[in-house]
């Protein structure tokens, strides 16, 4: 006796086009700054010697509102046609993103800038993230719809996520563990540097001051590069890794290389505050691009095998 095989209804997701997510970008963008522009306004009306407070110019908070908006664009754009779950887990980045971004702030609070300009900030980047989160998901929305197994099969070999023979497979989660906690340490070892080494020093790659801080953020650094090259070459050593293991191992590649290039420009004192720039940014890139496997909670698909009696 047998039994006839049926194509199996699988869910998927329905993604929205690079067009829309472009659009909606640029209105998230558009929209924070207005936004930011009136919580300014409201910050200088009540305290005027504000109107003077560096960081409430409009070519300092405005470029780094388009830079953040337009990440979180490419992000949610990647994350709609990658992640099982890709509302979730960028309901989760989001979240660790506005945490991360009052970063900075307190570390203005430890410098003594004034304290209601730092609050002020403080909202202000969480109205970016509240905005830039809701018109993304909200107008950019992925949406869902069932197909058959046999629809879904080649769409999944054409974007790598199966081989011909074996189902996806995962890097350990310990990994990523090691990596994200090696960003991390790496991270506060530069901000300790940032206390201990003169921002005035002359040019040049060693330092008088603060050595010890400075050669643990340049060993964990190096180390980090070399384990962020292994990774890579792991997920790119067999067909079937799975797709958020590859974005994952890429992107925390090209986060550590930029943080890299900064650690470098650093050595120049005309492009030192450039450098620090490019660090911060290539942390942050390294830092979610490790932590995005380690949320998108989802198990793999394993290929159905027919069965017969």
């Amino acid at each position: 006796m047998s039994e006839s095989s049926s194509p199996t209804v699988t869910t998927v997701n329905g993604w929205p086009s690079a067009r829309r997510v472009t659009l909606v970008t640029m209105l998230s963008a558009l929209a924070s700054l207005v936004v930011n522009a009136a919580l300014v306004w409201l910050a200088t009306a009540f305290d005027p010697p504000l109107q003077h407070y560096s960081h409430f110019r409009l070519s300092d908070y405005g470029t780094l509102t388009i830079v953040g908006v337009a990440g979180a664009g490419v992000a949610w754009y990647l994350a709609a046609r990658i992640l099982t779950t890709p509302r979730r887990t960028f309901f989760r980045v989001a979240v660790v993103v506005m945490v991360v971004l009052w970063v900075p702030d307190v570390w203005l609070l430890i410098k003594h800038e004034p304290t209601r300009a730092v609050v002020f900030l403080v909202i202000m980047h969480a109205a970016v993230a509240l905005i830039t989160y809701n018109f993304l998901v909200h107008t950019a929305p992925v949406g869902v719809h069932d197909v058959t197994s046999a629809a879904v099969a080649p769409h999944l070999h054409r974007a790598g996520a199966l081989d011909a023979d074996e189902p996806p497979t995962r890097v350990s989660r310990g990994v990523w563990v090691f990596l994200l906690v090696t960003v991390v340490v790496d991270f506060v070892a530069g901000l300790v540097g940032m206390l201990y080494v003169p921002f005035g020093r002359p040019n040049g790659l060693l330092v008088h001051r603060g050595e010890a801080a400075y050669l643990i953020h340049a060993v964990l650094g190096g180390a980090l590069g070399v384990a962020a090259i292994a990774v890579v070459l792991h997920v790119s050593s067999r067909r079937s890794r799975h797709r958020v293991d590859r974005i994952a191992a890429i992107s925390g590649l090209c986060g550590v290389l930029v943080g890299a290039l900064g650690g470098v420009l650093c050595a120049v004192h005309a492009l030192r505050l450039s450098g620090m720039a490019l660090m911060f940014v290539g942390v942050s890139v390294a830092f979610f691009g490790y932590l995005i496997p380690m949320i998108d909670d989802a198990p793999p698909t394993a290929p159905e095998k027919s069965s017969g009696h």
